[in-house]
């Protein structure tokens, strides 16, 4: 299903945005309602550049215990959802990066007082604004 929505913005009349909605789990395979993700986050971003956040936070701050996430993706089955979480701990970074296209589900482990962000790029028609899913749980370490 699609929405155009038409904005009005600078003075430019006529600019429309497209926006896809997710794909169906029956589609994909993966059903992300049924993992038992305790955290859900549906948002949406534009096409082709690489955003921050796309976890629904800034900045995360991890306490004195290591920790592991589980993360299901709902993205329309026409599009690929590039991940990379940015971690850092004493003094180094490593880089997890996910570029299977199509609903997804991954896992990334975390060190002791590790800080981290999460980047995405949605790939899809230019010019639009797409939705995705992010669910997450946390797994015992």
């Amino acid at each position: 299903m699609k929405r155009t929505i038409s904005l009005l913005a600078a003075g430019v009349l006529g600019a429309t945005l497209t926006v896809t909605s997710p794909a169906s789990a029956a589609t994909s395979g993966i059903d992300c309602a049924t993992g038992g993700y305790t955290r859900v986050v549906n948002s949406y971003v534009p096409s082709n550049v690489q955003r921050p956040a796309i976890d629904g936070r800034q900045y995360n701050i991890g306490g004195s215990r290591a920790y592991d996430f589980e993360i299901c993706l709902d993205i329309p089955d026409t599009s690929t959802f590039a991940i990379e979480v940015r971690i850092w701990n004493n003094a180094k970074q490593t880089t997890f990066v996910d570029d299977r296209p199509g609903d997804k589900i991954f896992r990334y482990s975390l060190e002791p007082d590790s800080f981290w962000q999460v980047y995405g790029t949605l790939t899809g028609p230019a010019s639009t604004m797409i939705d995705y899913s992010w669910y997450e749980k946390q797994l015992p370490s």
